[in-house]
């Protein structure tokens, strides 16, 4: 059976955070080269209820939101560049409901006509991947600029979707629970319980590496009824045991 591993935790994936005016709109920028050598094995993208800008050589590519893992193949030293954006942000620079995107990777010609498009070939004559993705950031902050204001409902929902039941949340943010069903499938791809099992996840990942805690542990802080529906949601999730997870984590 083909070994799966976390894309993270593959080649050389790099994450650096956003500084400035970048950090009101992107969650941080990262950048990911496969090895050389052999085919790749499966790699795992897992889902955090975050829309990600890539580009490559060959172009701009929007991956939508995942509501479980993806399994990109990687061509053996390709190196794509990305930006992670924050909630709220993806529906307006795309200009359409994120449900339409879900568990897709698109071109983002295919979306709509974008400024940034035309920039292909800047990109490509910078010297090196650091400097590609200094110039990326520098022009999507420039096409950031000229957003109208963005509604907070997509924040105040990521803040609160893992930890608080929709009716809640709704109440929260002074909405009606279909409405607020609404405003999650528009700006994140699905409705409020899939961003909370999600966001849950994520919870998880950030913990599993500590050496201190057990598996049991780590799944009431991160929210689980108990060990066995952590193992149900992560596998359901990611294809992967938290065991698998955290073997890999601690690499």
């Amino acid at each position: 059976m083909t070994e799966t591993i976390l894309a993270k935790r593959y080649g050389d994936y790099r994450e650096y955070a956003a500084a400035g005016a970048l950090s009101a709109v992107i969650r941080c920028s990262w950048m990911h080269h496969a090895p050389e050598g052999p085919p790749v094995p499966r790699i795992a993208v897992v889902p955090d209820g975050c829309v990600d800008l890539l580009w490559t050589e060959a172009g701009f590519l929007i991956a939508g939101p995942d509501r479980t893992a993806a399994f990109p193949r990687l061509r053996p030293g390709e190196t794509i560049l990305g930006l992670r954006l924050r909630p709220g942000i993806a529906r307006h620079l795309l200009r359409c409901d994120l449900d339409a995107l879900a568990g897709k990777v698109v071109p983002l010609a295919d979306i709509r006509t974008h400024g940034l498009s035309a920039h292909h070939d800047r990109l490509l004559a910078a010297s090196g991947p650091r400097q590609r993705l200094r110039l990326l950031q520098a022009l999507f902050a420039a096409e950031m600029a000229e957003l109208p204001a963005l509604r907070p409902d997509a924040a105040a929902l990521h803040a609160l979707g893992a930890s608080r039941p929709p009716d809640a949340i709704a109440a929260e943010i002074g909405v009606t629970t279909r409405t607020l069903r609404r405003i999650s499938i528009a700006e994140f791809g699905y409705g409020p319980k899939t961003l909370a099992r999600i966001l849950r996840l994520q919870d998880l990942l950030g913990r599993i590496a500590s050496p201190a805690a057990s598996l049991a542990g780590l799944a009431a802080e991160a929210g689980f009824a108990d060990q066995a529906h952590m193992n149900r949601e992560v596998l359901a999730l990611t294809s992967l045991t938290p065991g698998e997870i955290r073997r890999q984590m601690r690499g």
